[in-house]
């Protein structure tokens, strides 16, 4: 065990001072261990007192190594753990969702089918990707049907609600075939054979060729416009020859001019043509009820329903007269149009059945008055009137188009 020199006294090898009297050991290698002392920033700390007898060099020593027992002995303070939820650990935590791709949609030029391409990018999954569950997977989208044509965005569709571009092709084709179909049995059966019977029955096979040979909307519209006023007209000379309601033809014209009007009205809520052919045509209507005597003919009816029953009709003409007033209203709606104009369209194949009908059955027991080929020229012209009303629709539908594209083209060229 090695000595102090100046006193002699026993010391250890990893002292560095001797314990009596103070002195530097030579050759001792002593045992620092390292520790922090943790002491606020820009706070000195008092000077360590000194006491008792030793030197001033023994108490630097000895302060050394109680700091280092200390430092050994009292663990380090550690800030407890935050226990709190954290924001982003919780977002870390949630399933992050993708947004769905966008799926291009291309369509053929034919315009026959469409068909749905999906980019590869999109839709193919990466590799290290999971595999969506299949929940999670919307099949919805492959099915979805595609109409043909442009691209759809929501002007286009807005556009299309307030101008649509072939308005009631399909009602009006399909309702031409079914009138004539009807209209040609009927003449088969009340005209016999006749030829009054093949000049309607001939009418009738063009209607209906004109409704399933493939056309342009506004050649179809023009076409069937045109065979309806001829079957209109040889029904008009019939019933003016057989002498059955002269004023007939007013009431043919006001039929279909209103009735087209109101269709145009429906299909384009926010042209002002719509409202003037209105106007026109609800004059005709009124004209027509007031030559016929329409608002005398409930005062002076009679028991048997060849009184009443056209009399009935005449009062029915005269409210759809005044409902067909509706298509005044703003463009946020149809005003029912498309109604008055169905209602009157049916009103006036019933009117004309019932005078017909008054004819073949009179009040007194008498002979009929009309005959078989008449009556088929007359029913041939009903489905004429019907479907002229409807194509006047769509002529008008050609007519606007026309003359908004004008309007246009004269716009952009003026400075």
């Amino acid at each position: 065990m090695p000595k102090c020199k100046s006193c002699n006294g026993s010391v250890l090898r990893t002292d560095a001072f001797c314990g009596t009297c103070g002195e530097p050991v030579p050759g001792g290698k002593p045992l620092v261990p390292i520790a922090r002392e943790s002491k606020p920033s820009g706070v000195q700390s008092a000077p360590d007192r000194v006491s008792g007898t030793f030197p001033p060099s023994t108490a630097a020593a000895l302060s050394a190594r109680a700091v280092a027992v200390v430092a050994l002995s009292d663990p380090e303070l550690t800030e407890p753990p935050d226990t709190s939820p954290n924001r982003t650990a919780i977002r870390e935590r949630e399933p992050q969702s993708e947004p769905a791709p966008v799926l291009p949609l291309h369509r053929k030029k034919n315009g026959t089918s469409s068909e749905l391409r999906e980019e590869a990018a999109a839709v193919e999954p990466e590799p290290g990707a999971p595999r969506a569950s299949a929940p999670d997977r919307d099949t919805s989208l492959p099915n979805m049907p595609i109409p043909p044509g442009p691209p759809i965005l929501a002007s286009d569709l807005l556009r299309e609600q307030m101008r649509p571009s072939s308005p009631g092709d399909k009602a009006l084709r399909r309702t031409t075939v079914a009138l004539s179909a009807a209209g040609a049995l009927g003449v088969l059966l009340a005209g016999g054979v006749h030829p009054l019977t093949f000049v309607s029955l001939a009418l009738l096979i063009t209607t209906v060729t004109l409704a399933l040979t493939p056309m342009s909307y506004g050649g179809r519209a023009f076409a069937l416009f045109s065979i309806g006023l001829v079957a209109t007209g040889v029904a008009l000379w019939q019933q003016a020859l057989q002498g059955v309601a002269p004023e007939g033809i007013i009431l043919a014209g006001a039929t279909i001019l209103l009735s087209g009007s109101l269709l145009f009205r429906a299909y384009y809520r926010g042209a002002r043509l719509a409202r003037v052919v209105v106007t026109f045509g609800v004059i005709a209507l009124g004209t027509w009820f007031f030559a016929s005597g329409g608002h005398e003919s409930l005062v002076m009816l009679e028991g048997d329903w060849q009184s009443w029953a056209p009399a009935s009709t005449h009062m029915v003409f005269g409210l759809l007269a005044l409902l067909s007033l509706m298509a005044f209203m703003d463009n946020s709606t149809r005003g029912g149009a498309h109604v008055w104009a169905v209602a009157l369209l049916v009103l006036y194949a019933v009117h004309i059945g019932l005078l017909v009908a008054s004819e073949v059955w009179p009040v007194q027991a008498a002979q009929a008055s009309i005959e078989g080929p008449t009556i088929g020229a007359i029913l041939a012209g009903v489905v004429g009137t019907i479907v002229a009303g409807m194509a006047l629709a769509q002529v008008l539908v050609v007519s606007y188009r026309a003359a908004s594209s004008r309007v246009k083209e004269r716009a952009s060229v003026a400075p």
